[in-house]
């Protein structure tokens, strides 16, 4: 069995595109590229993706099921690419950050979702330890 990246997109845009032409359009490739692509998919993959029979194809229950697993593989080659990019550039691929548990919770959320929009591919780990632990775990680093 042997998938391609190549493949899977050509899947996921023909599902958000709705047909082949429109996913060769959205992808910048020919439709007989797209075409061959899904095909091989399908062959590659020993299911059947898309039902044919009208003129633009429909999702068979194999595809809707497989759709998913697809784009997570597509999702996660993007964060791979994301997380190499903020390694080249030298920005830092963790951050620990230790909170007094007395620190109101509430107002944790919109911080923790601005960084992580201004820094996708950064892990970011939350350490609720006892007050007084606080400053051990920052002078052990």
């Amino acid at each position: 069995m042997n998938v391609s990246l190549e493949q899977l997109e050509a899947f996921v845009a023909t599902v958000d595109a709705g047909s082949f032409s429109a996913a060769a359009r959205a992808l910048g490739r020919a439709q007989s590229a797209i075409s061959t692509h899904v095909a091989n998919l399908e062959v590659d993959l020993g299911v059947v993706l898309f039902v044919r029979t009208g003129r633009t194809p429909v999702l068979s229950v194999d595809g809707e099921r497989l759709l998913r697993e697809a784009r997570v593989v597509l999702e996660r080659r993007e964060h791979l690419i994301g997380v190499a990019r903020s390694l080249e550039s030298g920005v830092e691929n963790k951050l620990v950050v230790a909170i007094d548990e007395l620190y109101p919770e509430h107002a944790l959320g919109p911080v923790f979702a601005e960084f992580a929009q201004a820094f996708p591919h950064v892990e970011m780990e939350i350490l609720f330890p006892l007050m007084e632990d606080v400053g051990q775990l920052v002078r052990d680093g």
